[in-house]
């Protein structure tokens, strides 16, 4: 009897796990990668690669005019096409690569890759006019907007662009900026939901020195104290007598009372003429309390920004605008928009390595950008940094143990800006 139901119980096993494995077996296999999608303002198309397979996945057509960013919209696996050209934003699926919606606003929008993860919303500037629109990126609607209709682009105070706005940044929860570039505001708004409506106001507006191009974010790197900001002032170049120097700002937020500006360091120290200046991005250091950024003329300051100094001036290349921090190979490498390297610096030493060429049209230096903005990408192991040269249509690969350009990839057209986004895919 005991042997009868030992061999049941065994049967009764052996068709459950035969089951299980059907079923494990009938599962498709699945593979993370990375895709990059970059707005092509030649073709008004996004370009997508598949990073790991260093092969081009497709281009998605947006009918509007100058596609020269797709900002990655959180984890929801979409990308706005940022249209600067247009009153609108395209949206396109990362798996599917396919545009899915188009986002009417009531300015061409500069930049949306500012992600307020905490409502579910994205901030966008202006290209043509001092506004933001929020975006719901659940829903891809707009739900408020802020600022004014006046046309004040292209807005002519230095060389560091036409834009109306900088760059879009949430200063916590509730509030977000409004940079006014041609005006010389910064300006500080609320927005919650009352009565199942977002509501916004304005906190207050502050006078700034010269157009401020971004607030910088800390990506998980800045190491002073909570509640201070810093902001990249690009200098006044155009203006004769009213010139002005390249600044940081350092700004002390208040919740419901907004920025006014605590202290600022001077970049005048770098022996270039000022005409010949113009700041873009700040990258806060992984070690020390440093931001470095980049000018026009093709020096990086180094800043403390717990003493409002400059600690040292780095040299690298015709239109600096972006250094990427890898904390694992405590390197940084500079991208240098303008020219036709990129510079490498050690960041236990915050000096120059060497200067790496990842482009042949040294007929363009100093006069066109050669080198894509925004997003860079590392490598899960840290051994390989990725990005685009705007001029040649090409995507790259730089070893970052040999400090050399290990593979290119011909893609076409011009890809400017855009993002890298992790993603999981059936084989």
């Amino acid at each position: 009897m005991k042997h009868t139901r030992l061999i049941i119980l065994m049967a009764i096993f052996g068709l459950a796990f035969f089951s299980s494995c059907r079923k494990d077996s009938a599962l498709p296999k699945t593979r993370d990668i990375t895709r990059a999608f970059f707005g092509d303002k030649k073709n008004n198309a996004v370009v997508t690669v598949d990073v790991e397979d260093f092969k081009l996945v497709g281009k998605v057509p947006t009918g509007h005019e100058i596609t020269y960013t797709a900002d990655r919209v959180g984890s929801t696996g979409k990308v706005y096409a940022v249209n600067r050209g247009s009153d609108a934003i395209d949206v396109v699926d990362c798996a599917s690569v396919d545009l899915v919606k188009t986002i009417v606003l009531p300015h061409h929008p500069r930049s949306a890759e500012s992600v307020n993860k905490d409502l579910g919303l994205v901030a966008v500037t202006g290209m043509d006019k001092p506004m933001v629109s929020i975006i719901d990126m659940k829903t891809d609607e707009v739900v408020a907007t802020v600022g004014s209709p006046q046309v004040t682009f292209p807005v002519s105070h230095n060389h560091s662009g036409s834009h109306a706005c900088g760059h879009p940044f949430w200063l916590d929860r509730h509030h977000f900026i409004l940079p006014d570039r041609g005006n010389l505001k910064l300006s500080t708004y609320f927005i919650a939901k009352s009565n199942g409506e977002w509501q916004t106001a304005l906190v207050n507006t502050i006078d700034i020195p010269s157009p401020i191009h971004q607030i910088i974010p800390s990506k998980g790197n800045y190491l002073g104290e909570p509640g201070y900001f810093y902001a990249t002032a690009e200098g006044i170049t155009t203006e004769g007598a009213n010139n002005v120097y390249p600044s940081i700002l350092e700004l002390k937020f208040t919740p419901h009372e907004g920025l006014q500006i605590n202290r600022s360091v001077t970049l005048d120290s770098g022996g270039s003429p000022l005409e010949d200046m113009g700041l873009h991005h700040g990258d806060f250091h992984p070690f020390e309390k440093l931001v470095y950024v980049g000018s026009r003329e093709g020096n990086i300051f180094v800043v403390n920004y717990e003493t409002m100094s400059v600690q040292s001036v780095i040299p690298a290349g015709k239109g600096i605008g972006h250094v990427k921090m890898i904390k694992s190979k405590k390197l940084a490498v500079a991208i240098n928009h303008n020219d036709v390297f990129v510079t490498i610096i050690d960041l236990a030493t915050n000096t120059k390595i060497k200067d790496v060429f990842v482009s042949d049209r040294t007929d363009l230096v100093g006069q066109t950008t050669i080198q894509a903005h925004p997003k860079y990408f590392v490598s899960k192991d840290g051994n390989k940094f990725y990005s685009f040269v705007t001029a040649e249509g090409q995507f790259y690969e730089l070893d970052l143990n040999t400090l050399e350009v290990s593979r290119k990839l011909d893609v076409g057209g011009q890809p400017a800006q855009g993002s890298f986004v992790p993603m999981t895919i059936e084989e």
